[in-house]
Protein backbone atom coordinates (compact mmCIF):
# COMPACT_ATOMS: atom_id res chain seq x y z
CA UNK A 1 0.00 0.00 0.00
CA UNK A 2 1.92 2.63 -1.23
CA UNK A 3 -0.30 5.26 -2.01
CA UNK A 4 -3.85 6.78 -0.94
CA UNK A 5 -5.33 5.33 -4.71
CA UNK A 6 -4.27 1.75 -3.67
CA UNK A 7 -5.23 1.80 -0.02
CA UNK A 8 -8.15 2.54 -0.91
CA UNK A 9 -8.35 -0.13 -3.51
CA UNK A 10 -7.33 -2.29 -0.58
CA UNK A 11 -10.00 -1.13 1.46
CA UNK A 12 -12.78 -1.74 -0.87
CA UNK A 13 -11.40 -5.49 -1.59
CA UNK A 14 -11.38 -6.01 2.13
CA UNK A 15 -14.72 -5.05 2.99
CA UNK A 16 -15.81 -7.12 -0.45
CA UNK A 17 -13.99 -9.89 1.30
CA UNK A 18 -15.80 -9.33 4.58
CA UNK A 19 -18.81 -9.05 2.89
CA UNK A 20 -18.30 -12.79 1.03
CA UNK A 21 -17.27 -14.02 4.73
CA UNK A 22 -20.33 -12.86 6.38
CA UNK A 23 -22.65 -14.80 3.51
CA UNK A 24 -20.60 -17.91 3.68
CA UNK A 25 -20.70 -18.09 7.36
CA UNK A 26 -24.25 -17.57 7.26
CA UNK A 27 -24.36 -19.98 4.93
CA UNK A 28 -22.45 -22.69 6.74
CA UNK A 29 -24.30 -22.10 9.52
CA UNK A 30 -27.87 -22.69 7.71
CA UNK A 31 -26.21 -25.98 6.29
CA UNK A 32 -25.16 -27.28 10.14
CA UNK A 33 -28.57 -26.49 11.38
CA UNK A 34 -29.17 -25.73 14.86
CA UNK A 35 -26.90 -27.18 17.88
CA UNK A 36 -27.62 -27.86 20.83
CA UNK A 37 -25.80 -29.43 24.49
CA UNK A 38 -26.01 -32.81 25.54
CA UNK A 39 -24.52 -35.22 28.31
CA UNK A 40 -23.68 -38.53 27.90
CA UNK A 41 -22.26 -41.37 30.36
CA UNK A 42 -19.05 -43.54 28.93
CA UNK A 43 -18.00 -46.43 30.63
CA UNK A 44 -14.75 -48.75 30.16
CA UNK A 45 -15.11 -52.20 30.94
CA UNK A 46 -11.87 -54.25 32.60
CA UNK A 47 -11.07 -55.57 28.84
CA UNK A 48 -10.26 -52.06 27.60
CA UNK A 49 -8.29 -48.89 28.57
CA UNK A 50 -7.64 -45.15 28.22
CA UNK A 51 -5.57 -45.18 31.12
CA UNK A 52 -4.67 -47.38 34.17
CA UNK A 53 -5.04 -46.79 37.92
CA UNK A 54 -3.47 -50.23 38.97
CA UNK A 55 -5.57 -52.79 37.88
CA UNK A 56 -9.01 -50.72 37.13
CA UNK A 57 -9.51 -49.27 33.28
CA UNK A 58 -10.41 -45.26 33.99
CA UNK A 59 -10.85 -42.17 32.09
CA UNK A 60 -8.82 -38.91 32.68
CA UNK A 61 -9.96 -35.14 32.95
CA UNK A 62 -9.60 -33.46 29.11
CA UNK A 63 -10.44 -37.47 27.62
CA UNK A 64 -12.19 -36.66 24.17
CA UNK A 65 -14.52 -38.59 21.82
CA UNK A 66 -16.02 -38.01 18.75
CA UNK A 67 -19.79 -39.07 18.18
CA UNK A 68 -22.08 -39.78 15.14
CA UNK A 69 -25.66 -39.42 14.94
CA UNK A 70 -28.28 -42.58 13.73
CA UNK A 71 -27.54 -40.66 10.17
CA UNK A 72 -24.21 -40.98 10.14
CA UNK A 73 -23.29 -37.27 10.77
CA UNK A 74 -20.34 -36.93 13.14
CA UNK A 75 -21.12 -34.13 15.87
CA UNK A 76 -18.94 -30.77 15.14
CA UNK A 77 -16.67 -30.82 18.23
CA UNK A 78 -15.08 -33.75 20.72
CA UNK A 79 -17.38 -34.56 23.44
CA UNK A 80 -14.94 -33.95 26.46
CA UNK A 81 -14.93 -35.06 30.42
CA UNK A 82 -13.93 -32.93 33.32
CA UNK A 83 -14.42 -36.88 35.44
CA UNK A 84 -10.48 -38.16 36.76
CA UNK A 85 -9.64 -41.57 37.23
CA UNK A 86 -12.84 -42.91 37.09
CA UNK A 87 -14.52 -46.09 35.10
CA UNK A 88 -17.66 -44.15 34.05
CA UNK A 89 -17.56 -40.31 33.03
CA UNK A 90 -19.60 -37.66 32.05
CA UNK A 91 -19.11 -36.28 28.43
CA UNK A 92 -20.53 -33.02 27.28
CA UNK A 93 -21.00 -31.84 23.79
CA UNK A 94 -23.39 -30.28 20.92
CA UNK A 95 -25.28 -32.27 18.73
CA UNK A 96 -27.45 -31.52 15.61
CA UNK A 97 -30.99 -30.75 16.72
CA UNK A 98 -33.61 -33.67 16.82
CA UNK A 99 -30.68 -35.73 16.32
CA UNK A 100 -30.06 -39.22 17.79
CA UNK A 101 -26.89 -40.42 19.09
CA UNK A 102 -25.73 -44.21 18.18
CA UNK A 103 -22.15 -44.27 18.12
CA UNK A 104 -18.35 -43.01 19.37
CA UNK A 105 -15.16 -43.61 19.27
CA UNK A 106 -11.87 -42.48 21.43
CA UNK A 107 -9.47 -40.96 20.45
CA UNK A 108 -11.59 -38.06 18.96
CA UNK A 109 -10.57 -37.46 15.25
CA UNK A 110 -12.41 -34.71 12.83
CA UNK A 111 -11.14 -37.34 9.67
CA UNK A 112 -12.90 -40.47 11.73
CA UNK A 113 -16.01 -41.79 8.63
CA UNK A 114 -18.73 -44.32 8.99
CA UNK A 115 -20.74 -46.08 6.13
CA UNK A 116 -23.41 -47.39 7.88
CA UNK A 117 -22.37 -49.77 10.40
CA UNK A 118 -18.25 -49.58 9.18
CA UNK A 119 -16.69 -47.12 11.32
CA UNK A 120 -13.07 -45.72 9.77
CA UNK A 121 -10.41 -44.83 12.00
CA UNK A 122 -6.78 -44.33 12.71
CA UNK A 123 -3.98 -46.04 14.71
CA UNK A 124 -0.97 -43.59 14.51
CA UNK A 125 2.46 -45.08 14.10
CA UNK A 126 3.84 -42.67 16.35
CA UNK A 127 2.72 -43.19 20.49
CA UNK A 128 3.22 -42.02 23.50
CA UNK A 129 3.85 -45.29 24.91
CA UNK A 130 0.54 -45.04 27.42
CA UNK A 131 -2.62 -46.94 27.26
CA UNK A 132 -4.51 -43.88 25.96
CA UNK A 133 -3.30 -44.41 22.29
CA UNK A 134 -5.76 -47.72 21.99
CA UNK A 135 -8.29 -47.06 20.19
CA UNK A 136 -12.10 -47.79 21.34
CA UNK A 137 -15.47 -47.49 19.59
CA UNK A 138 -18.88 -48.09 21.07
CA UNK A 139 -22.78 -48.40 20.32
CA UNK A 140 -25.29 -46.85 22.42
CA UNK A 141 -27.20 -43.22 22.63
CA UNK A 142 -28.12 -40.33 25.32
CA UNK A 143 -30.76 -43.08 27.61
CA UNK A 144 -28.47 -45.84 27.88
CA UNK A 145 -24.91 -44.38 27.75
CA UNK A 146 -21.61 -45.94 26.00
CA UNK A 147 -19.87 -49.14 27.17
CA UNK A 148 -16.15 -48.62 25.43
CA UNK A 149 -14.85 -52.09 23.65
CA UNK A 150 -11.14 -51.76 22.79
CA UNK A 151 -10.70 -52.29 18.96
CA UNK A 152 -6.84 -52.68 19.42
CA UNK A 153 -3.90 -55.02 20.82
CA UNK A 154 -1.72 -53.42 23.94
CA UNK A 155 1.64 -54.36 24.05
CA UNK A 156 3.13 -54.04 27.24
CA UNK A 157 6.46 -53.83 28.24
CA UNK A 158 9.06 -52.85 31.44
CA UNK A 159 12.16 -51.27 29.85
CA UNK A 160 15.26 -51.11 32.43
CA UNK A 161 16.55 -47.62 32.90
CA UNK A 162 20.25 -49.10 32.51
CA UNK A 163 19.25 -49.88 28.68
CA UNK A 164 18.99 -46.21 27.86
CA UNK A 165 16.37 -46.70 25.51
CA UNK A 166 15.02 -43.69 22.97
CA UNK A 167 13.00 -45.54 20.45
CA UNK A 168 10.94 -49.15 21.15
CA UNK A 169 9.29 -50.00 17.89
CA UNK A 170 7.42 -52.94 16.75
CA UNK A 171 7.19 -54.43 12.89
CA UNK A 172 4.93 -57.30 11.36
CA UNK A 173 4.54 -58.70 8.19
CA UNK A 174 1.45 -56.98 8.58
CA UNK A 175 -0.56 -54.24 9.12
CA UNK A 176 0.74 -52.46 12.68
CA UNK A 177 -0.53 -48.83 12.21
CA UNK A 178 -2.69 -46.65 9.94
CA UNK A 179 -6.26 -46.58 8.50
CA UNK A 180 -8.73 -49.42 9.59
CA UNK A 181 -12.19 -50.11 9.68
CA UNK A 182 -14.29 -51.22 13.05
CA UNK A 183 -17.69 -53.40 11.63
CA UNK A 184 -20.07 -52.30 14.22
CA UNK A 185 -22.77 -54.89 13.32
CA UNK A 186 -21.21 -57.90 14.90
CA UNK A 187 -19.66 -58.11 18.47
CA UNK A 188 -16.64 -58.48 19.12
CA UNK A 189 -15.84 -55.65 16.38
CA UNK A 190 -14.16 -56.80 13.61
CA UNK A 191 -11.22 -54.83 12.44
CA UNK A 192 -9.87 -55.22 8.69
CA UNK A 193 -6.64 -52.84 7.89
CA UNK A 194 -6.95 -50.58 5.08
CA UNK A 195 -3.21 -50.13 4.35
CA UNK A 196 -2.03 -52.27 1.00
CA UNK A 197 1.28 -52.04 2.83
CA UNK A 198 2.97 -50.06 -0.27
CA UNK A 199 4.24 -47.49 2.29
CA UNK A 200 6.44 -49.81 4.73
CA UNK A 201 5.94 -47.07 7.96
CA UNK A 202 2.10 -49.24 8.12
CA UNK A 203 4.31 -52.37 9.37
CA UNK A 204 5.32 -50.63 11.97
CA UNK A 205 4.53 -48.59 15.45
CA UNK A 206 6.81 -46.76 17.91
CA UNK A 207 7.31 -44.68 20.83
CA UNK A 208 10.00 -42.01 20.90
CA UNK A 209 11.37 -39.83 23.19
CA UNK A 210 14.07 -37.31 23.76
CA UNK A 211 15.05 -38.82 26.98
CA UNK A 212 15.52 -42.85 28.52
CA UNK A 213 12.45 -44.80 28.71
CA UNK A 214 12.20 -46.75 31.58
CA UNK A 215 9.13 -48.39 33.47
CA UNK A 216 5.76 -49.30 31.81
CA UNK A 217 5.74 -48.78 28.48
CA UNK A 218 2.62 -49.39 26.25
CA UNK A 219 2.37 -49.33 22.39
CA UNK A 220 -1.15 -50.28 20.69
CA UNK A 221 -0.76 -52.15 17.67
CA UNK A 222 -4.06 -53.50 14.79
CA UNK A 223 -5.30 -57.00 15.84
CA UNK A 224 -3.57 -59.81 13.95
CA UNK A 225 -2.95 -63.48 13.53
CA UNK A 226 0.88 -63.26 13.93
CA UNK A 227 2.23 -64.66 16.72
CA UNK A 228 5.52 -63.24 15.98
CA UNK A 229 7.39 -60.81 18.28
CA UNK A 230 9.47 -58.66 16.66
CA UNK A 231 10.67 -55.24 18.04
CA UNK A 232 14.02 -52.86 17.59
CA UNK A 233 14.90 -50.72 20.52
CA UNK A 234 17.52 -47.29 19.95
CA UNK A 235 19.31 -46.57 22.92
CA UNK A 236 20.92 -43.18 23.44
CA UNK A 237 24.10 -44.05 21.40
CA UNK A 238 21.57 -44.40 18.44
CA UNK A 239 22.53 -48.18 18.49
CA UNK A 240 19.85 -50.58 18.33
CA UNK A 241 19.26 -53.96 19.75
CA UNK A 242 16.69 -56.82 18.05
CA UNK A 243 14.15 -58.93 19.88
CA UNK A 244 12.63 -61.71 17.10
CA UNK A 245 10.87 -64.48 19.42
CA UNK A 246 7.45 -66.24 19.06
CA UNK A 247 5.01 -66.05 22.07
CA UNK A 248 5.58 -68.15 24.98
CA UNK A 249 1.63 -68.75 24.96
CA UNK A 250 1.19 -68.95 21.12
CA UNK A 251 -1.81 -66.51 21.72
CA UNK A 252 -2.09 -63.74 18.80
CA UNK A 253 -2.38 -59.82 18.69
CA UNK A 254 -5.99 -59.97 20.05
CA UNK A 255 -8.31 -57.22 19.86
CA UNK A 256 -8.83 -55.89 23.70
CA UNK A 257 -5.95 -57.70 24.66
CA UNK A 258 -2.92 -56.26 26.71
CA UNK A 259 0.10 -58.43 25.82
CA UNK A 260 2.29 -58.52 28.76
CA UNK A 261 6.20 -58.57 27.52
CA UNK A 262 7.39 -58.34 30.83
CA UNK A 263 10.99 -56.88 31.29
CA UNK A 264 13.36 -56.20 28.32
CA UNK A 265 16.30 -58.55 29.45
CA UNK A 266 18.96 -56.13 30.41
CA UNK A 267 21.56 -58.02 28.50
CA UNK A 268 19.84 -56.83 25.16
CA UNK A 269 22.70 -56.49 22.93
CA UNK A 270 22.73 -52.86 20.67
CA UNK A 271 24.59 -52.72 17.75
CA UNK A 272 25.67 -50.06 15.16
CA UNK A 273 21.85 -49.77 13.06
CA UNK A 274 23.99 -51.19 10.13
CA UNK A 275 24.64 -54.44 12.09
CA UNK A 276 20.99 -54.91 12.97
CA UNK A 277 20.37 -57.31 9.71
CA UNK A 278 21.70 -60.13 11.50
CA UNK A 279 19.99 -59.82 14.61
CA UNK A 280 20.04 -61.88 17.95
CA UNK A 281 17.01 -63.93 18.73
CA UNK A 282 16.07 -63.11 22.48
CA UNK A 283 13.19 -65.12 24.20
CA UNK A 284 10.58 -62.80 26.18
Amino acid sequence: MKTLLHITGCLAAVFAVASCAKEAAEAASAAEGTLVPVTIQASVPAATRTDLDGTTPVWLDGDAIGVFTSDGTLCPQAFTTDDDYSASATFSGMKPEYSRLSMAFYPYSADAGVDGDVLTLNLPRQQGGTPADAVMVSLGNEQNGFTFENVCCLVKMNIPSSLSVRQVEIVRNDQVSGPFTVDTSDSPFPVEGLSDLSDHQDRRAWVKTSYNLSGTVFLSVLPSSSTRLEMALTNASGKVGFIATDFRTGIPYEAGRIKNLGTIPAGTVFQDAALVANPTATQL
